[in-house]
């Protein structure tokens, strides 16, 4: 058994190999409590020269360490330097720390919630160019977050983004076309501004015009769009491909449906009718084992022909 002299001196040694390894600091850190994830942000030699290039006024570079702190990339996540960045940003005429300061306000994110000075921050961003930041602006005047709820300003931000390539600011304005909010009513329009909104990676935009779609029963178009959304990884997209217009796909014919069918069974998370079509499609090609596991997916989301399947194989 060791004794407790040993067991100091032991202590003591590996004190004396860690600062021949790291120097003076790790004593100090161990010494004073900090942790060992400030010792690696310390060594981090693209940490030390942003933090030089932002101190000498870079703004970019100042909202950048900002981004760090936010997601904890290559730093502890901490949200109240991320402020203090994105703050710094701002001040020197950042749009995109303007922006990022806004949403920590608006989220209360290292900072105590402020609608109202968040929506200010959006209209210096969006002044300083951050398109973002205008269809932010839109959205908390629809909402009325931080102001009182106009839809005119709404609708005026949501097509200055839309114009300049947000596809959220497109949907958004599709939507009050639709519906009738402040604009007269145009399913036209709407339709159009959806289909744009989906063209540049909106899946929200791909849903809503695929939905109008399937209203008028044109399933093709319908699946086409609420396929693309299921892809960009919009899962009330994914369950519609599959409850509402998965049974168009009576029987799996070839690679196309395929791959249609197991993207839908995939993502869904709700219905089986896609999981048990690729689970028949194995099985009539031989493919017994992969079969099992979609019938078995199947059945457990309460398709009940998976359930009685798997019950004939197994009786």
């Amino acid at each position: 058994m060791f004794d407790k002299r040993m067991a100091i001196t032991l202590f003591l040694g590996m004190l004396i190999i860690l600062g021949i390894i790291f120097g003076d600091r790790v004593v100090e850190n161990i010494s004073s409590g900090k942790k060992i994830s400030n010792l690696i942000e310390n060594d981090s030699k693209a940490v030390s020269y942003y933090k030089k290039a932002c101190d000498f006024q870079d703004g970019e570079v100042c909202n950048k360490l900002g981004d760090m702190y936010h997601t904890g990339k290559n730093v502890s996540l901490d949200y109240e330097n991320a402020v203090e960045y994105y703050t710094k940003a701002c001040e020197l005429e950042s749009g995109a720390g303007c922006n990022n300061l806004a949403f920590m306000l608006n989220r209360g994110l290292g900072i105590e919630k402020n609608n109202w000075s968040a929506l200010k921050l959006y209209k210096k961003a969006c002044k300083y160019g951050e398109i973002e930041a205008c269809y932010n602006i839109g959205s908390m005047y629809y909402h009325g977050e931080g102001t009182k709820r106009n839809y005119y300003t709404a609708a005026k931000y949501f097509k200055k983004s839309c114009n300049r390539g947000v596809g959220a600011g497109c949907n958004d304005l599709a939507f009050m076309y639709e519906n009738g909010k402040y604009l007269k009513r145009d399913l036209s329009e709407a339709i159009s501004l959806y289909r744009e909104a989906c063209d540049l990676g909106e899946a929200s935009g791909c849903n809503n015009v695929a939905y109008i779609y399937e209203k008028r029963n044109n399933d093709v178009t319908a699946r086409g769009f609420y396929s693309k959304a299921c892809d960009l990884g919009d899962t009330p997209s994914c369950n519609r491909l599959e409850s509402v217009l998965g049974n168009k796909i009576r029987a799996i014919k070839g690679e196309v449906d395929l791959k249609e069918a197991q993207n839908a069974c995939r993502v869904s998370t709700q219905g089986g009718t896609m999981c048990y079509r690729v689970g028949l499609y194995y099985e009539e090609h031989d493919e017994h084992e992969k079969a099992r596991d979609y019938f078995e997916k199947a059945c457990n989301r309460g398709q009940s022909q998976s359930c009685k399947h798997l019950g004939d194989l197994f009786s």
